[in-house]
């Protein structure tokens, strides 16, 4: 019976155990991305997200908004200001709960100021920033793991050699990690389940997406004379499989850092392969 229990422990233990190094590098993932997110936004602060703005406070969303309290000109641009600097500290890890507590308030009261300039991404970005509130992202690749590891006393050389072992777990237990891969798999899986039309049923989906003159890049322009009918069916088809697929390579109990690291390599050529054409 113990056997079984621990056989079945570890099939689930890649569902809620995280390595630490992995929490430092989505740490500073998540920052830059925080970053970006308020940086492109600063030169249309006037135009959208203060009262003289040409969205009012009356049409914003009923959502949690510290722009609602700070209105004027200087006080939003003050706002924009102090979430970049909060990125930059999440980003480097210096007192990353705190700053991780900044980023998330900032973001959100951003994206809710004016809601009708957003999209899912932004809605899935706030959801991520919520989660990872739990998630001890300071442990790995920060100035606060730094700091701890300095306050390490070595009273001989295995203590030395041991010392970053003894201080950062190679695996983390969490919940919230768990939380994230759901998230994850929710928004392919039903992606994937919405795609139920007509062009996408007889594999026309992309040939008919590389139609679309106002959205197409150059590359998608030169591409387009080449993709026939069975070259769209292949991609068609592909795109939806891929995206079905999320939740068996993200779950599979067996080899999983394989199976995961395939779909990481998988999913990014197929965003850079979408980003290059439309």
């Amino acid at each position: 019976m113990k056997s079984i229990l621990i056989k079945t422990s570890n099939i689930f233990r890649p569902w809620f155990f995280v390595d630490s190094r992995a929490l430092g590098i989505y740490r500073i993932l998540l920052g830059v991305l925080c970053f970006i997110d308020i940086y492109r936004r600063y030169d249309l602060i006037d135009v959208f997200y203060t009262k003289s703005g040409i969205i009012s406070i009356s049409t914003s969303s009923a959502a949690f908004t510290l722009l609602k309290t700070f209105t004027k000109s200087w006080e939003v641009h003050l706002f924009f200001i102090v979430g970049l600097i909060s990125s930059i500290m999440l980003i480097v890890g210096y007192r990353t709960k705190l700053f991780q507590i900044f980023s998330t308030i900032i973001i959100i009261s951003i994206h809710n100021r004016a809601i009708m300039l957003e999209n899912a991404g932004d809605f899935v970005v706030n959801s991520l920033l919520i989660i990872s509130l739990f998630l001890p992202l300071g442990v790995s690749f920060s100035i606060d793991a730094l700091k701890k590891s300095l306050q390490y006393k070595e009273n001989n050389t295995d203590d030395l050699n041991n010392k970053i072992g003894k201080n950062i777990p190679s695996n983390i237990f969490s919940l919230a990690y768990f939380a994230i891969l759901l998230q994850l798999v929710s928004i392919y899986f039903f992606t994937a389940l919405n795609k139920s039309g007509y062009d996408w049923a007889n594999g026309s989906a992309v040939y008919k997406m590389l139609q679309l003159d106002t959205f197409l890049t150059p590359v998608g322009y030169f591409v387009r004379d080449y993709v026939t009918p069975p070259i769209s069916k292949f991609l068609t088809y592909s795109s939806l499989n891929l995206e079905f697929s999320v939740i068996i390579l993200i779950f599979f109990p067996f080899y999983n850092h394989i199976s995961r690291l395939f779909l990481i390599i998988c999913l990014t050529i197929f965003h850079v392969t979408i980003r290059l054409f439309v």
